[in-house]
């Protein structure tokens, strides 16, 4: 399994919209859900700024989330663009396997 982990700072009124479209049962985890290969996601808020979060998504391999891009590239980036309105920055931290090689 990997995990592609990302840290966001959401925009200042918007961190309930936030939890709310990037949490295990939101929009992303949704449209990942369409993949047999997405695994979840976890949702983290930092405790000294409630505006940073940590999104973990699980995947079976890397290949999983390619694929995934492949096949629902539009949804994705239709999505991506609509979530532009919550957040203020977003940085990948990079792609993390469980037991590396």
């Amino acid at each position: 399994m990997i995990r592609i982990i990302w840290r966001i700072r959401a925009k200042p009124h918007k961190a309930e919209d936030f939890r709310r479209v990037y949490s295990w049962k939101g929009a992303w985890a949704r449209l990942f859900g369409r993949s047999a290969e997405y695994l979840g996601t976890l949702l983290l808020q930092d405790t000294a700024d409630p505006l940073i979060f940590v999104v973990i998504d699980r995947w079976a391999t890397s290949e999983s989330f390619t694929r995934f891009r492949q096949q629902f590239g539009p949804d994705y980036e239709h999505l991506d663009r609509q979530c532009l309105g919550l957040t203020d920055e977003e940085t990948m931290i990079g792609v993390f396997n469980d037991e590396p090689a």
